[in-house]
């Protein structure tokens, strides 16, 4: 959002890391994919275009139950998540405050934190939400 605002700080490159494609093409140090795997992953330039070029490390397999608009949206939701929990060491029955708790890293954030076992609550702007 910054990014596309022209507000973000320093040279975030051009938006859209997170992809969801077939494998075309890749190395042989990474034995988790084939050719014709459907991923997701994080991609180093150009996943707005219709080929895509991704660190084999950063993605990962699919299955038939996620289409590919909805696996794009996972990798740096999950691994914005994944970090800002894993600083903040939250153990089981511990209580987690998630702000914005309706939204996609809200969402996720609340999921991630009932499987650490804490009681999670949550605020978000709206009445609606």
């Amino acid at each position: 959002v910054l990014n596309v605002l022209g507000v973000s700080p320093g040279d975030p490159g051009p938006p859209g890391s997170d992809c969801a494609a077939h494998v075309v093409a890749f190395s042989s140090k990474f034995t988790h994919l084939k050719i014709g795997d459907a991923v997701l992953g994080e991609a180093a330039s150009g996943s707005l275009a219709s080929i895509a070029r991704s660190d084999g490390r950063l993605t990962a397999a699919i299955d038939k139950s996620l289409s590919f608009e909805q696996a794009s949206t996972l990798p740096t939701t999950w691994s914005t998540v994944h970090m800002s929990l894993l600083g903040a060491r939250p153990k089981g029955g511990n209580q987690v405050l998630l702000h914005a708790g309706a939204g996609g890293v809200g969402l996720a954030a609340g999921e991630y934190s009932h499987w650490l076992g804490t009681r999670v609550m949550s605020n978000v702007g709206r009445p609606y939400k």
